[in-house]
Order: structure tokens, then sequence, then C-alpha cells
């Protein structure tokens, strides 16, 4: 439906004394915006929230009322949208949708198309922006409780935590609807825009893990690093893994790899590499015999995730990690993956996606000509995530050049 569509609706609506003559043009900008925050939120729902669209249209009027009701606290940030469905008498299933979407998001096994990572991180709700502290698990003095010898005092261990702390923070992006494009009746762009945005906002959500793996996890250097996740490296990466030692009781920490992510250029070579019980020799040379294990000693170490985040990452903050030696062809070797090795904070309110939120026009004497300083009206999208690891020896960079 074009701007020109919508009005003429609304205006229909004011003949028949439905809405105020003067409520047309609000209306109408109102519905434009409407249609730019759906755009967003279906593309970053995806298909979650076309399926609970048709949930909702499936439902009675009566039990659309109790689950709105239910779940008003999820849609805040949508009161604006459903008073002007109010104010037309009509009703709208999307609000409904989005609010079950939001809780489907909350769930363990939701995951983002960018990226598994999500899939592998505790959930955190954080009150405020005030750091979140103690994420990672505390380490006993003792492995084993020792024998209290009879009549002799209990003894008493040490406790070791982290005393690093997170914060969540705002990640936010707004976009401007001008006074040429209302004009123009271009709304079918803005609305393209929106779901451009809904997808770097799902982009941003799987970044925030990214970036703390690559900020705070160790990074494995390989001799041979430039051929990628091939047997040796894997092999390479896996003694890695379980020689690491706790930094504050200097005790060996091993872990096992459970999880790869690699970017689209390794994805082939990671799951070959894995893929067969036995190696087949190749070559040849003349000398004395020997026998040799031609084993995998990698066979089916790890699940294969295609990840290509490093690159992006690297491609819009190239100096972020330069200390660090990080390289678009590096990789993410994961332990313990179903022990949640990573932990994603939001701002309370937050959990289940993002919000979007709208300006209407503010000038008194023509609804028509937008905002006083530039003409415009906008929606704006907020963000508010943390993210750190529990466990710091569960994840490492494998060197990929």
């Amino acid at each position: 439906m074009s701007i020109r569509e919508m009005r003429h609706e609304l205006q229909r609506a004011a003949d028949r004394g439905t809405i105020a003559p003067e409520r047309v043009v609000p209306l109408t900008i109102q519905m434009v915006l409407e249609s730019a925050q759906q755009a967003f939120h279906k593309a970053y729902f995806g298909g979650i929230l076309d399926t609970e669209l048709t949930n909702v249209r499936a439902m009675d009027a009566a039990g659309k009322e109790v689950a709105l009701v239910r779940m008003e606290h999820v849609i805040q940030d949508l009161e604006k949208t459903r008073r002007a469905h109010r104010e037309m008498l009509t009703t709208s299933d999307f609000p409904l949708a989005l609010a079950q979407a939001r809780q489907y998001a909350t769930r363990d096994n939701y995951t983002l198309p960018e990226s598994d990572l999500i899939g592998f991180a505790a959930r955190r709700t954080a009150p405020n922006f005030k750091a979140l502290s103690a994420t990672r698990a505390g380490t006993l003095g003792h492995n084993f409780m020792p024998v209290r010898p009879e009549s002799t005092n209990i003894e008493y261990t040490k406790f070791f935590t982290s005393d690093e702390g997170y914060t969540v923070s705002d990640y936010a992006l707004a976009m401007a609807f001008t006074w040429e494009a209302w004009i123009n009746d271009d709304l079918g762009e803005f609305t393209a825009a929106a779901a451009e945005l809904g997808l770097a906002a799902r982009r941003t959500r799987a970044m925030v893990l990214m970036d703390v793996i690559l900020r705070k996890a160790a990074r494995i250097p390989l001799a041979d690093g430039e051929f990628g996740p091939n047997v040796a490296n894997l092999d390479a990466i896996a003694e890695f893994m379980s020689g690491r030692t706790d930094a504050t009781t200097g005790r060996r920490v091993s872990r096992r790899p459970s999880d790869l992510f690699v970017p689209t250029k390794w994805a082939r070579l990671a799951a070959r590499s894995m893929q067969a019980e036995v190696l087949t020799p190749t070559g040849g040379a003349s000398g004395t015999l020997a026998m040799t294990n031609n084993l995998n000693p990698v066979y089916q170490m790890a699940t294969v995730h295609i990840d290509d985040l490093i690159a992006d990452l690297i491609a819009e903050f190239p100096d972020r990690y330069a200390a660090r030696n990080i390289s678009a062809d590096d990789y993410l070797v994961m332990a313990n993956g179903a022990q949640r090795p990573l932990e994603l904070a939001t701002l309370r309110g937050y959990e289940g996606g993002p919000k979007t939120f709208t300006r209407m026009v503010d000038v008194d004497e023509s609804d028509l000509e937008g905002s006083f300083d530039n003409r415009a009206f906008a929606m704006k999208v907020h963000d508010v995530v943390g993210a750190d690891l529990r466990d710091p020896y569960a994840l490492a960079v494998a060197q990929g050049n």
C-alpha cells in the first residue's frame, strides 16, 4: 500500500466520522512508521515472526485480547502504534505476534542465521548499566575434599573468583523519512531500508559475542596456519587445548574441542579433515620399510559451524584487533559447547531483541511540514547487550595466516 492509498483510506474514515479530520495526516504518518517497524522486525526475526503472525491470525478475538494483556510488558515500545489502531477502531495482529516472537527468542536453542554463537551463550538480564561481575565460575583451592582426622579442626579452602566485570552497551541507529520522500510517495524505499536495519541489528547481537572472544580468548599460534584447519593443524589445536593452565591456581585445565567456527573459506577443509577415520597415504619414497599409524587423530573431533563474522569485524573495525594479530582467516575453537562457555547479557526489557521507537512531526501550523528542524519524522532502533567469557579456557582463536 502506498502513502497515497493509506491517506485515502483514513480520509474515508474521517468522512464517516470514525476519526477527526485533523487526524488524517498524523495517522497516515504513524502508518508509514508502523510499516517500517514491521519491515524491521520481519527482517530481524525472519520465519519465526511469520509463524507467529499465522498463529495469531488463527486465534479468535477473545483469545487475542487475553494473550495481548498477558504479553503487554513485552511490546511497550509499540504503544503508539496500538493507540493509533484503537483510534481508528481497527486491530493489528502484529504487536501480539511480535511479543510471541520476542518470547521465542529468549529460548536457549534460539540462534541467529549469521552465527551459531548465541546458541552457546548463557543468558543473563542486567537491571542497569553497572558492571556485571563474577561471570567466570569460582575456582576452589582444593580439587578434592580432604580427610579430617579425628579431633582436628576442619580445614578451610580458598576460593578464587574473577574480579573482571562487563557492562551492557546501548547499540542504536535511526533512519529518517524526509519531507521530500513524503511528497514523492517513497514508502517502498523506507521499508526496504528498515529491513536492512533489521539485518544489521541481528548481526550486531552476533558481533557482540564474537568481539569478546577476539579480545579475550587466547590465540593459538600454528606453524602452518595458512593451510587452514587441516589434520596437522587440528591436531596441534587439540594439543594446545588439552595443555592449558589456570593462571590463578597453576593447575592444568584440559579442554577437548567440541565445535569449530570457521569462515566459508575453510568450511569444506575442516569437514574433510575430520571426516575419515583412516588417512590415505599419498606420495612415496624409497628407503627402509617402517610401520606407520594412519589413523586420523582428529576423526570427528568437533562440529563445524560456518561463521564469517571475524572478516566482517576486521573490515568494519580494522584497528580494533591489530595488537592481537587477528586475521580474517582465523577461526574459533570451542570446548565443552554444551556447558555454554559464553554469556550474553541484555538490559531488562531487551531479552527478546531490539526495540523500535518513532518520532512524529512537531510543527503545529501544518502536519505536512514534518519536524521543525529538518522536516523529517523518524524511526530509531535500540538494543542494549553485552557479553563475556564464562570459561576462558574453553575458547581460543586459531591462527589462519
